[in-house]
């Protein structure tokens, strides 16, 4: 793409959110002003700069996208959510390890644009944020990976004793050794109750925890040394929701049930 191009995009934010504006229709002046709470003496030459390279027309009293600015801006959405779920918690993301994401769920990074980040409490570092704990407590259907052993398998999962809750637990083999070897008999009554399931992952995927419910998702993330700080990126909005739930179905199919 022309560097001009490029710069024309993404160099405004008044053309952005002009341009994203317009991609669900045309829109008169008084209703673009409105809408994107700006003065129309300020957005009038972007307009003009839009309309000089063939990204906006203008019909009648209302502007729309030319068939070329579509295209653009259809991929150009993606990326500007992906720049925002980076640019928000930047320093998190860029001391992640995200070797073993796959790469079609990196390139849908921009389905985390709403997700905020919880860190733990100093004076209680090995407990979950409060928001996790209060939203776990009231889950029904619990979709679970785990790559680290935490104590919340055994406060959250395996004395679990509402029997029409539905888990589905994936862990990896070293967790799973763990469970057989410290928590035999919580583990055998678990596996008992019909609506909870345990997979073993013998792959060693390094991401520390994936968890989604009817509720929320969090996702927990190695940092590039391979620690886990459970620092949490967490959120209840549907997209992310459906991202954290793919993922981990991701690895369940990889899975064996036992």
């Amino acid at each position: 793409m022309d560097k001009a191009l490029i710069d024309l995009l993404f160099m405004s934010q008044k053309r952005k959110e002009l341009l994203l504006l317009l991609r669900s229709g045309g829109k008169t002046i008084e209703e673009i002003v409105n809408m994107l709470n700006v003065k129309s003496t300020g957005m009038l030459p972007q307009i003009k700069k839009l309309k000089e390279e063939h990204l906006v027309i203008q019909e009648d009293k209302e502007y729309r996208l030319t068939p070329l600015a579509e295209i653009l801006v259809e991929k150009m959405e993606p990326l500007l959510d992906t720049l925002e779920v980076i640019e928000k918690n930047s320093h998190y993301w860029q001391e992640r390890d995200l070797s073993d994401l796959p790469p079609f769920f990196l390139e849908r990074l921009n389905e985390l644009k709403f997700c905020s980040l919880a860190k733990p409490d100093p004076d209680n570092i090995f407990e979950p944020p409060a928001v996790f704990l209060e939203n776990m407590k009231k889950s029904k259907n619990i979709l679970a990976f785990s790559s680290i052993f935490h104590p919340i398998f055994s406060e959250t999962f395996l004395d679990n004793e509402d029997n029409d809750s539905e888990i589905s637990l994936i862990v990896t083999t070293k967790v799973y050794e763990r469970l057989k070897n410290d928590f035999e008999k919580e583990l055998k009554l678990y596996l008992s109750r019909e609506k909870k399931k345990l997979f073993v992952c013998v792959e060693e995927i390094k991401i520390a925890m994936l968890i989604k419910t009817e509720f929320f998702m969090t996702a927990d993330f190695l940092t590039s040394k391979g620690a886990f700080d459970q620092e949490t990126i967490i959120d209840f909005e549907p997209a992310s929701m459906k991202w954290a739930e793919d993922l981990i179905q991701y690895y369940r199919n990889r899975a064996q049930e036992i």
